[in-house]
């Protein structure tokens, strides 16, 4: 499930990153790798506050709704 369509505080760990390969490294660069924790902490008009490996990460919908979940 994409990251955009979760619950918010809820802990799911990330299954793959998905788009071009730009995206997918800078996501990678970030700490949002295959395995690691990630929670939506809040969302305000398709803006993304996200934690991962312990680091609050502003991210817009597009880097949000390719990260895949479970």
């Amino acid at each position: 499930m994409p990251l955009n369509l979760v619950d918010k505080n809820k802990t799911y760990t990330i299954q793959r990153i998905a788009g071009k390969e730009e995206m997918i490294h800078r996501l990678e660069d970030l700490g949002f790798v295959p395995g690691s924790q990630v929670c939506v902490l809040s969302e305000i008009n398709g803006n993304f506050l996200v934690m991962v490996k312990g680091a609050k990460i502003g991210l817009g919908r597009e880097y949000v709704k390719r990260i895949i979940v479970a």
